[in-house]
């Protein structure tokens, strides 16, 4: 199924995402959805995929908590609309599973573990990975993208100018190449793989839309989900690492480009505003220890 997707120039993005009339080069445009018009999604469940222990939590708050560790979480989440399903983000690898040593992407900042399968936590629901549609992708991080090889039948979708990023040339900070290259190892050649232009309406009905958040990477994307009972919920993705950085639009070292990271932070304030939002942040531990996490939902 194709999906409708949009390009929008640097100067309009703002006002894309809030839903104006803007500029586009793609055949049919999908600016955010109207909150009176939205159609809805079935389903929204947790899934717990790894926790990771970081030795400097300054690394995430430039100037302070110096040598200070912290623990994060992270992250999947699973879609039912009608009879299809999506999954957003794939979490740390499961060759980690119940390894004591762990797993890293940077071993010299973080570490990462992993307590449950996905394919074991889809089981209780009478899911097996080929019964995915869609694997959704926020970032190309290890964390997010360790398993996406588990979801062979799946169409993959990423943000253009993501995947184009890790293959790009090198820079200077030896850290992030050696995140790029994990990445390319991780996502290897997905045999359905869409590639996203901006705003994308999965469904076409509203439920669920991607939109980019650039500045952890470059094509970074957050995700927008109306349910019934909850109304609409945003999934961040790693455009905060915790609801003191969004607050105070904190930008990790880590994070490809500080402008555009500070930008997504103020719009995505925007749009929790406009739609009345939840904001689910993958990694504010605090905030993820009590929400509802698998066979429980979100309708």
């Amino acid at each position: 199924m194709k999906l409708r997707s949009c390009v929008f120039a640097p100067v309009v993005v703002l006002a894309a995402w809030l839903g104006w009339a803007a500029a586009s080069t793609a055949a049919t445009t999908a600016t955010l959805p109207d909150p009176a018009r939205a159609g809805f999604a079935d389903r929204l469940y947790r899934l717990d995929c790894g926790r990771s222990l970081a030795n400097d939590e300054s690394v995430w708050t430039p100037g302070e908590n110096v040598g200070k560790p912290i623990e994060f979480s992270s992250t999947c989440w699973l879609i039912k609309h009608g009879g299809t399903w999506l999954i957003w983000d794939t979490g740390v690898p499961e060759s980690a599973l119940n390894d004591p040593k762990g797993w890293s992407t940077l071993p010299q900042l973080i570490v990462y573990h992993l307590d449950q399968s996905i394919s074991g936590q889809l089981s209780a629901i009478g899911l097996t990975p080929d019964d995915i549609h869609y694997v959704a992708i926020s970032h190309t991080h290890g964390d997010h993208i360790g398993n996406v090889a588990l979801f062979p039948k799946a169409t993959v979708l990423i943000q253009r100018v993501e995947y184009a990023w890790i293959r790009s040339p090198d820079g200077p900070n030896a850290n992030v190449n050696q995140l790029k290259a994990l990445a390319r190892k991780l996502m290897g050649s997905p045999k359905h793989l869409q590639l996203l232009d901006g705003n994308t309406d999965v469904f076409g009905d509203g439920s669920v839309t991607l939109f980019p958040t650039p500045g952890h990477t470059p094509g970074s994307q957050s995700l927008l989900v109306h349910l019934k009972q909850s109304g609409f919920i945003i999934l961040s993705g790693d455009v905060a690492h915790s609801a003191a950085n969004l607050r105070n639009d904190v930008v990790p070292s880590l994070n490809t480009d500080k402008a555009a990271s500070v930008t997504s932070m103020e719009n995505v304030k925007v749009m929790m505003d406009r739609y009345h939002a939840q904001l689910f942040i993958n990694h504010d531990k605090a905030q993820t220890d009590t929400l509802k996490i698998l066979p429980a939902f979100y309708d």
